[in-house]
C-alpha cells in the first residue's frame, strides 16, 4: 500500500502598509420632538489599538459643528463626559445607548442642540449639518443634509408565541405596518423593554426600504436583541417574555441614510465570514464618512401574554 502525504507550506510575507491621511467621521441624527446628536470622529490606522484607554481620543471635542434649519444656522457645542453633572451624564448615557459606568471610562464628546428648541426634530423641516476641526495638521470638512419625512403608519404591534414552540413564555414581537404610495420609502424599527433595558436597541438588519412593498400593508415579526453586557438566561436569548412591556418604535428616515447604515450593518454582520459577499462601506457625508439620518417616529406598546 503506497499512502500519499501532502505537506502544505508556508511563507511569511512582510507588507509594508502605505500610511493613509486620517479621514473625518460624522454620526448624526435628529429624531422628532428630540435635540440632534452629533459624534465626530477620525479614522486609525488599520493596525493601531483600540480599547478603552484610547476611545475617549477618537471623539473631537473641538470641532465648529453648524446645524441650519430650513435657512436658519445654529452653532452647537460639545458635550463632553467629563463636565456633566449625575443629570446630564444619564441623559448622555440615554442618548448613547450605553451604562453611565461605560462613558465614565472613557471621555466621550457629542454635539447637541438640547438648549435651542428651533434645532429639535420637525417633520418636513430640512437640515445641514456641517463640521469642521483640525487634526495632526489636517483640516477636516464634513457636511451632511437631511429633510425628515412623513410619520410613518404603524397599524399594530403584538407578541406571539410560535405554534411549534415548546415554551409557552417566549416569544416573538410582531409589528403590522402601511407603506405610502410611491417608492423611495425608507423605515428603521427597533424595541425596548420598559423597568429592564435603558433605551431602545437596533438590531443588525434593522433598516429596510419600500423596493418590493411600494404601497402595501404587511407585517413582520423580529428577534430581541441582547443587551451588552447583561448575562441572558439560558434559552432566552432573542426573546420576549410573558410579563414583558415593550415599546415598539417604527422610524421612517431620508433615503441618503438608510443606505449608509443599510451597508454599515451588512458589514457587521458579515465579518468573519469567509463566504459572505464583500460590502463596501458607503457615506452620504461630503468630504468624509457617515451619515445623517433624520428620524419621523411612530410607537406603539405591547404588553406580552399568551
Amino acid at each position: 500500500m503506497v499512502m500519499w502525504m501532502w505537506m502544505g507550506c508556508t511563507q511569511v510575507v512582510d507588507i509594508d502598509l502605505p500610511d493613509a491621511a486620517p479621514i473625518g467621521v460624522m454620526e448624526a441624527s435628529v429624531r422628532m420632538g428630540e435635540p440632534p446628536l452629533i459624534l465626530l470622529t477620525t479614522t486609525q490606522g488599520y493596525f493601531d489599538p483600540v480599547d478603552l484607554g484610547s476611545l475617549g481620543s477618537l471623539y473631537v471635542g473641538d470641532a465648529t459643528v453648524t446645524l441650519t434649519v430650513d435657512g436658519t444656522p445654529y452653532m452647537l457645542d460639545p458635550w463632553c463626559v467629563q463636565d456633566l453633572g449625575p443629570e446630564a451624564l444619564a441623559l448622555a448615557a440615554s442618548w448613547l445607548g450605553v451604562s453611565q459606568e461605560t462613558l465614565l471610562m472613557s471621555n466621550v464628546c457629542a454635539y447637541s442642540g438640547a438648549l435651542i428648541p428651533e434645532t429639535y426634530g420637525t417633520v418636513g423641516k430640512s437640515y445641514v449639518l456641517e463640521a469642521s476641526w483640525e487634526d495632526e495638521g489636517t483640516v477636516m470638512d464634513l457636511q451632511a443634509s437631511a429633510t425628515m419625512p412623513e410619520v410613518p403608519q404603524l397599524d399594530s404591534a403584538w407578541f406571539q408565541i410560535p405554534p411549534t414552540s415548546t415554551n409557552d413564555s417566549l416569544g416573538f414581537m410582531w409589528t403590522a405596518m402601511t407603506d405610502v404610495q410611491g417608492r423611495g420609502d425608507a423605515y428603521r424599527w427597533s424595541s425596548r423593554r420598559l423597568n429592564r433595558d435603558e433605551d431602545f436597541s437596533y438590531d443588525l438588519g434593522s433598516v429596510f426600504d419600500d423596493n418590493f412593498l411600494d404601497g402595501q400593508a404587511f407585517s413582520f415579526f423580529n428577534f430581541r436583541t441582547p443587551r451588552p453586557g447583561v448575562d441572558e438566561v439560558p434559552g432566552e436569548e432573542g426573546f420576549w417574555k410573558v410579563g414583558d412591556t415593550v415599546v415598539v418604535r417604527l422610524e421612517g428616515l431620508n433615503f441618503e441614510a438608510f443606505e449608509s447604515i443599510r451597508d454599515f450593518e451588512t458589514a457587521a454582520a458579515n465579518q468573519g465570514n469567509p463566504f459572505a459577499l464583500p460590502t463596501s462601506a458607503s457615506s452620504m457625508v461630503e468630504g468624509g464618512l457617515g451619515w445623517f439620518a433624520a428620524y419621523a417616529v411612530s410607537l406603539d406598546t405591547v404588553v406580552c401574554h399568551p
